[in-house]
């Protein structure tokens, strides 16, 4: 049986002050992958010092613009199902980054938190979207 969104509902309350954590969250993320902490923050916890600039400026303008993102979405009074989704997409694959970035050693195995908070969010995030479907029965046409 086909699976429909349910029809015009607002965001759960739960799931506004997740998505305001995660727009605070990623706030932090972007802050610590501009150049200037960046490199600040890196001769601390040891991480690489060879990236790119003009990368991690990248890097944290799009981290940046997801969490205006779900700032965004947590004050709107209707959800986007696509946003969350391609959230999702985008926290698990962060973890899935981090955990082999750190394995491999190119990493130090503090950015491990990051990457867990990157997955608790993912899990909330899939969690919202499988809580807002329902069954929807369609008559099989003969």
């Amino acid at each position: 049986m086909p699976k429909f969104p349910l029809p015009e509902q607002s965001i759960s309350t739960w799931f506004r002050y997740c998505l305001m954590a995660a727009a605070i969250f990623n706030l932090f993320g972007a802050i610590s992958f501009a150049p200037p902490v960046y490199y600040r923050v890196g001769d601390t916890v040891k991480l690489p010092q060879d990236a790119s600039p003009f990368g991690l400026w990248v890097i944290a303008s799009w981290i940046f613009l997801f969490g205006v993102g779900y700032a965004w979405l947590a004050l709107k009074p209707k959800p986007e199902r696509l946003f969350i989704a391609v959230a999702a997409s985008c926290k698990l694959a962060l973890t899935i980054l981090f955990v082999v970035f750190c394995s491999t050693g190119y990493l130090p195995s503090i950015c491990l938190f990051a990457g867990l908070g990157d997955f608790i969010f993912a899990m909330a995030f899939i969690f919202w979207l499988f809580q807002t479907y329902q069954k929807q029965g369609l008559e099989s046409i003969e």
